[in-house]
């Protein structure tokens, strides 16, 4: 298929980046989460309303507007939970006054199992005496690693039924029984918190019997999020380090004249414009062709976040001794990379439950 953004999406990705050039400097990003610039980002961008229903305030967008947000965050390193709150939204279409908060600003955080989220949060389990339609349900359980989680107010939370089922639930994290504590990470760009739910009211996002579906399309979501957010960053650590060789001479020459640094640079951009086409592909079949992404989504996240990974390990070498500096945004690169490897499925494994989806390999045991 022949793909090409329209002029209006052209005009929203120069238009993000502007901003965050000005509000994502290096210092800032540094700095950490600033609550200015998250205002800034909803009153003057309205980017967490892109994709919601014009009737609770959004612009109605698809998901490739997400996903040229998504990718120039990405790109920038916005210490902000923009991608928890995007994706999370995308499961609120039975709680449009959910709805209706995220377009006003309040920030999302995904209660899911980062080593298997299509798994229900370790023993977070509904309370059948929340179940009967009488009263919220309770929720029980321990989300280890939550994405911005001290920055949410709203906890999109996977768990088990009455009935043992999965099921999609929301949280007030500011509610009774529930307890935010946040943790130490790699990845000094992006947050991370331990919740705890004990006995904590929720509200229930999925009818009985399609908690299954939704929990899968959520994840798929996510993984295709997590692509576009990787592809950004990969063309940053790039283009910073094509620049730097254009410049910096070693041995009476410009860095870049040199054969062999030109061919890594070349084998780099080979690699990220494969995953760029990727991720553009699978944001356009969120809403374009969603029987795709059973497949689209998890090869998506796979080949990206390893374009990702090895564009930001290439930028600590190519840029030689100040590289392996702590001062330098090589490293900053390096563990944002690495953290969204690792992080909702490792590539190895998302290879595997693409290849096992698309019938190429029989199910694991």
């Amino acid at each position: 298929m022949e793909f090409a953004f329209t002029e209006e999406q052209e005009e929203l990705r120069a238009v993000v980046r502007a901003f965050l050039a000005q509000r994502a400097r290096s210092e800032q990003v540094r700095a950490g989460w600033r609550p200015a610039t998250w205002e800034q980002l909803i009153e003057q961008m309205e980017l967490t309303a892109i994709a919601l229903p014009e009737a609770v305030g959004g612009a109605g967008a698809s998901f490739v507007e997400v996903g040229i947000a998504l990718e120039e965050t990405g790109r920038a390193l916005l210490p902000a939970p923009y991608l928890p709150t995007v994706v999370g939204a995308s499961a609120l279409a039975a709680a449009p006054e959910l709805q209706a908060r995220v377009v006003a600003g309040e920030a999302i955080g995904l209660a899911l199992d980062v080593r298997d989220p299509l798994q229900p949060v370790a023993h977070a389990v509904a309370r059948a005496a929340g179940d009967d339609g009488d009263s919220p349900p309770l929720l029980d359980g321990v989300a280890p690693q939550v994405l911005d989680g001290a920055l949410a107010r709203i906890l999109v939370v996977a768990a088990r039924d009455a009935a043992g089922e999965p099921a999609l639930y929301a949280v007030e994290a500011d509610a009774r029984g529930v307890r935010v504590v946040p943790r130490p990470t790699v990845d000094e760009t992006r947050g991370q918190a331990a919740v705890h739910f004990a006995s904590a009211p929720a509200v229930r996002l999925t009818a009985p019997g399609a908690g299954a579906a939704a929990l899968a399309r959520l994840v798929e979501t996510l993984w295709v999020a997590q692509a576009v957010e990787a592809v950004g960053l990969g063309d940053r650590a790039l283009s910073e380090t094509v620049a730097y060789l254009k410049e910096r001479v070693q041995f009476g020459r410009v860095l870049g004249s040199f054969q062999a640094l030109r061919h890594r640079c070349a084998d780099l951009a080979a690699e990220l414009e494969g995953a760029r086409a990727t991720a553009h592909y699978a944001a356009w079949a969120v809403d374009g062709a969603p029987e795709e992404l059973a497949v689209t989504a998890p090869l998506a996240k796979a080949v990206c976040a390893q374009a990702a990974l090895r564009a930001a390990a290439e930028a600590i070498q190519l840029h030689g001794g100040i590289g392996f500096t702590w001062e330098h945004d090589a490293h900053l690169w390096f563990k944002r990379a690495k953290a969204t490897e690792q992080l909702y499925g490792t590539p190895r494994a998302l290879r595997r439950l693409a290849a096992e989806r698309a019938g190429v390999l029989p199910a694991a045991a």
